[in-house]
């Protein structure tokens, strides 16, 4: 039960450009709010602004980050249930049991 590599890459692609995506519509705004003069709004601009700098220079980092845990965590994962796969299987029995009851209880 490996974790395929072209997923992951896939799944972090996706996470960066929504990000990117919410960054520059970000970017956009303050962009095309640039003509008003009033000084708390003027502020408030200058903070979204350095905030923007920061997510911009920040993201990279912070997906690199989240892609290698996810690694490692989904390798450590695989180890353990291939060295012992009935433990695994319990587990997996026991909580599809305690979730059974729980929605059980629910209706």
């Amino acid at each position: 039960m490996a974790i395929n590599n072209e997923s992951v890459k896939d799944a972090r692609d996706n996470l960066a450009g929504g990000l990117k995506s919410v960054i520059q519509d970000a970017q956009d705004l303050v962009d095309t709010t640039g003509d008003h003069v009033e000084d708390r709004y003027q502020q408030a601009r200058e903070r979204l602004k350095a905030a923007l700098q920061t997510a911009k220079s920040e993201l990279p980092k912070v997906t690199k980050k989240a892609v290698e845990k996810s690694k490692h965590a989904a390798h450590v994962t695989d180890e353990y249930v291939g060295g012992n796969p009935w433990k695994a299987v319990g587990v997996a029995a026991a909580i599809g049991l305690l979730a059974g009851v729980v929605i059980g209880r629910s209706k």
